[in-house]
């Protein structure tokens, strides 16, 4: 914020001096060029396929008709004033099959503007990622909705698999918990949460009340993240707590979540025999009711074999701990730099000045840049044992601060557009506050030229094609296995008038958005599934390096990257001109250590654990 200050003041003041003016201009075009220096020749382009590929999922979150209203009618939304509006929409607004009290009503809009999100996943083991869609409506005829992918670029929408919540959804995770070789979904709600088995034959099934015997509270649950914190080979659940009704302020009026307080974040540890319990006592990460966390992930930012833990919240200080390695967590928010107070999102993590370090991006409230966090330092220790993770903040992305400034953004992703072998960098966009009028907004693209300086090329890259919406989440993967990452935004609906005077629900507004990834180049990649046996079966948390002509990549598999959503179990390098990587090295989180050499490109190889490396072809039953 200080940055935007300062940067409104230098401009007042060129405005009143010609000649600093035409200085200026001369050090944005220098700064310009620089930008464009490096950055691939490739024809980007990003093209809306969710009607040719048969995806016509409608997310049903609008905004209450009484926020469209706003204050000119409700007046200072007394009791009677929302007793009138009420009255109008109680129709509409039900959930679990009784009215709503005047209270749940006024609080409605909160939870149908933070929207749901999605997973990609290989549901059925046949090598292309189905799409797992949340809703956030909430009724019986209005359910999450699970869609198998062809192969052919299509899918087709699956009836009867068992997954089909009818809760208020909220946020989606995909892992495969019990190691069976197979992912299992879990969907958070407003009011409860669900494990959904895979049982292997394309059904699920709800295991929710034996996998917690403990009890699932009644809560407003945000984004979830799996990872194996204490490396015994099973992953872990991490679930956001958000905002509690239950203490909410004396008047009845449009609300916004620094009006309540927030909901404690739980972690549960995996048994090994199908059943979770709750741990969060005694590892030191985030139990603190006041906070409102949205998303959290799961990474080894100090590289000591530890996952540590970065919490997203929402009106409040981010959370950040580092593993200590013994089955606790060091709260470390503040030292790491992280430990910021905006109106934090979604996250996402990769390499994005290529030094070998994870670097984070997370999205914040409009007036709140998002923010490109760097991490400088993991190699000091202020403890003499535990290493540090030390980020900065950037302000060398003058256009990313600047477009990002008066957006809300949600779902932010790192990806390689182009296959040049830098990250590339992904909002989905959309406003929260229903009294401003107007929520739709436009998502944000912006190509890396591989020093982790940004151009936006929102409006040349086709992303703007498909108009303002109310976009919340963003899922990556190469559905069509054609070696370009493709993109899944969810979208909000909205109610609007029909020009009869009639409110109804804009359902064109509620559909997602299938970006398909159509950039024309000649550069190569690679793709990388990965299989654990003494690790967890997804490879969570472990590490990948290759090397091409005396350049290097490394990633990490995570989950719990974007908002409220998960993006493909798989790992995707842009190598440019490469048609051979020279090297592959893999660090699993169990210490198994293993590297191949002359490994051909344009391919999707699966590395199992200690093993072999298998191309274009599945590993299964490997246990």
């Amino acid at each position: 914020m200080c940055y935007y200050l300062d940067y409104r003041m230098l401009y007042t003041k060129l405005i009143f001096f010609p000649f600093r003016c035409l200085l200026f201009a001369l050090v944005l075009l220098f700064i310009g060029s620089s930008l464009l220096e490096g950055q691939s020749t490739a024809s980007i382009l990003l093209k809306d396929n969710s009607q040719n590929a048969g995806i016509d999922f409608v997310h049903f979150a609008p905004r209450p008709r009484w926020c469209e209203i706003g204050p000119s009618v409700v007046g200072a939304a007394t009791n009677e004033g929302l007793s009138l509006v009420f009255q109008e929409e109680e129709e509409f607004w039900k959930s679990n099959g009784r009215l709503l009290t005047m209270d749940e009503f006024a609080n409605m809009h909160l939870i149908k503007m933070n929207g749901s999100g999605g997973a990609w996943l290989d549901y059925d083991r046949d090598g292309d990622w189905d799409l797992y869609l949340a809703n956030c409506q909430g009724s019986g005829d209005i359910t999450n909705v699970l869609y198998e992918n062809q192969g052919n670029g299509s899918f087709i929408r699956v009836y009867n698999s068992g997954a089909e919540d009818e809760s208020e959804g909220m946020a989606v995770s995909a892992a495969d918990y019990n190691n069976d070789g197979y992912p299992d979904l879990f969907v958070t709600n407003y009011g409860n949460f669900k494990l959904f088995r895979n049982n292997g034959n394309k059904t699920f099934t709800d295991v929710s009340a034996a996998a917690f015997p403990e009890g699932i509270r009644d809560w407003w649950y945000g984004g979830s993240t799996w990872g194996d914190y204490n490396l015994d080979g099973y992953l872990d659940l991490y679930v956001s707590g958000y905002v509690d009704f239950s203490r909410r302020p004396r008047y009845t009026s449009l609300r916004f979540p620094m009006d309540f307080g927030g909901l404690p974040n739980t972690l549960y540890n995996n048994n090994g025999d199908g059943t979770f319990t709750n741990v969060t006592s005694t590892m030191s990460v985030l139990s603190d009711a006041s906070r409102k966390s949205m998303q959290a992930v799961f990474h080894d930012f100090n590289e000591d074999g530890f996952p540590d833990l970065f919490v997203a919240n929402d009106t409040d200080a981010n959370g950040f701990y580092l593993n200590r390695g013994d089955g606790t967590f060091k709260p470390f928010s503040g030292p790491s730099g992280l430990s910021t107070t905006d109106g934090s999102m979604g996250v996402a993590l990769g390499d994005m000045n290529r030094d070998g370090l994870t670097d984070l991006v997370y999205t914040n409230y409009a007036a709140e840049v998002n923010t490109l966090a760097f991490l400088v330092d993991n190699k000091s220790s202020n403890d003499g044992s535990l290493r540090n993770a030390v980020f900065i903040h950037d302000f060398d992305s003058p256009m990313v601060h600047k477009l990002s400034w008066p957006n809300i953004s949600w779902g932010p992703g790192l990806f390689d557009l182009d296959n040049d072998g830098d990250l590339d960098l992904f909002f989905a966009n959309g406003h929260l506050n229903s009294v401003s009028g107007d929520n739709r907004q436009s998502n944000l693209l912006f190509e890396n030229d591989g020093k982790g300086h940004f151009a936006d090329i929102s409006e040349s890259s086709g992303i703007l094609a498909t108009g303002k919406r109310i976009h919340r989440g963003a899922l990556f993967a190469d559905y069509d296995n054609d070696g370009r990452v493709d993109i899944y935004v969810t979208v909000n609906g909205q109610q609007v008038e029909d020009g009869n005077g009639n409110i109804v629900f804009d359902t064109n507004q509620g559909k997602g958005v299938l970006f398909h990834n159509e950039t024309e180049t000649e550069n190569s990649w690679l793709k990388v599934r990965l299989e654990g046996i003494e690790s967890n079966r997804d490879g969570f948390g472990t590490i990948v390096t290759i090397h091409t002509n005396d350049k290097m990549q490394k990633q990490a598999l995570s989950s719990g990257q974007g908002y409220f959503s998960s993006n493909a179990r798989e790992l995707y390098f842009g190598l440019k001109g490469a048609e051979t990587i020279d090297q592959i090295d893999v660090e699993w989180l169990s210490g198994t250590k293993q590297s191949f050499k002359d490994i051909p490109a344009r391919q999707t190889i699966y590395i199992l654990e200690g093993k072999s490396l298998h191309q274009n072809t599945l590993i299964l039953n490997n246990k």
